[in-house]
């Protein structure tokens, strides 16, 4: 979804978004009814960012070369 990266960038983008999963699931979870949610929340919002994060750094296999016109 971000285009090709060098391997640096990708796993700065890895890193924030597991970070940003983990947070928000634990976040969520804290202000549920059951007190021992804020672990399962953590968890949640960790595979959720996999799931994100794999999305985000890893191209369409659909895509197209672009067609170009030849000038004469």
């Amino acid at each position: 979804m971000l285009g090709p990266l060098p391997l640096f960038h990708r796993v700065v983008v890895i890193v924030a978004t597991l970070m940003t999963a983990i947070a928000s699931g634990a976040w969520i979870a804290h202000f549920t009814a059951i007190p021992v949610a804020v672990g399962a929340g953590a968890v949640a919002g960790g595979l959720t960012g996999l799931v994100v994060a794999y999305a985000l750094v890893h191209p369409n296999a659909r895509r197209q070369p672009a067609r170009v016109a030849r000038r004469r």
